[in-house]
Order: C-alpha cells, then sequence, then structure tokens
C-alpha cells in the first residue's frame, strides 16, 4: 500500500494473486475471472484483460471512493496471475481536477502491469 502519512489526495493499494488452475486450462479460469464483470476491455500490446470498478464506502467515519482496476494474465505453462488496484480518495475530492488526472494515469499504467513467469530456483531476493 502506497500512502503518505498525513495526506488527503490518495491511496494507493496493490495485491497479487497467482493460481494454478487444477480442473480447467488457464485460459478458461482467465475467462472464468472476467465473467459478469463490467467495463473488461484487453490490452493489444500486452495481451492483459483489464476490468474496472468504481464504488463509496465509508473508512473509520470518513467517505471516500474507491476506483478498482481488475488485471489479469495467464503466465505460460498453466498460471493465472491477477494484479488488484485499489485508488482510494475522500468523497469530496473526487471531481478535483488532480484526482481526474491521477485516476486516468494509474489506468494507463495498469493496464501494462508485467506478468513475469516464475524464476526457476529462485526463493527470495537474495537467492
Amino acid at each position: 500500500m502506497y500512502c503518505h502519512p498525513g495526506t488527503d489526495s490518495g491511496w494507493l493499494r496493490v495485491s497479487l494473486i497467482t493460481s494454478k488452475p487444477l480442473d480447467e486450462t488457464p485460459a478458461r479460469s482467465l475467462k472464468r475471472l472476467f465473467d459478469g464483470r463490467k467495463n473488461v476491455t484487453q490490452d493489444k500490446q500486452t495481451g492483459n484483460w483489464i476490468a474496472t470498478h468504481e464504488k463509496d464506502s465509508e473508512e473509520e467515519g470518513t467517505k471516500v471512493h474507491l476506483y478498482y482496476w481488475f488485471v489479469a494474465n495467464i503466465i505460460q505453462p498453466d498460471l493465472v496471475r491477477e494484479a488488484v488496484f485499489t485508488y482510494t480518495v475522500l468523497t469530496d475530492r473526487v471531481n478535483d481536477h488532480e484526482t481526474t488526472k491521477m485516476v486516468n494515469l494509474i489506468g494507463q499504467i495498469v493496464s501494462w502491469a508485467n506478468f513475469s513467469p516464475e524464476i526457476s530456483g529462485s526463493t527470495g531476493p537474495n537467492s
């Protein structure tokens, strides 16, 4: 999660999920991830599938607005990786020029997510 202490401009969170489908092909698993989601596109350069979503919420009594980008792709031969990007802003900042600019920038950048294959033999950052 990115959050500069005391900031009220926005918070960016990222989660990465890797799965190895057992009873279906990776392509079918990827398709199932996006079945029923709205605003689904595919980036022509990366092949990544992207779905966007927004919602209002409340965190510790403060009204916030969340922007979601679900980005996924197949990692050959048999993995599916999904990154969930969330950008949270205060509700009264939704229509600010800076918020709009940041949401558009994040939307462009997340579509370029690089889901690199596993590095065999690696057990951590110092191996």
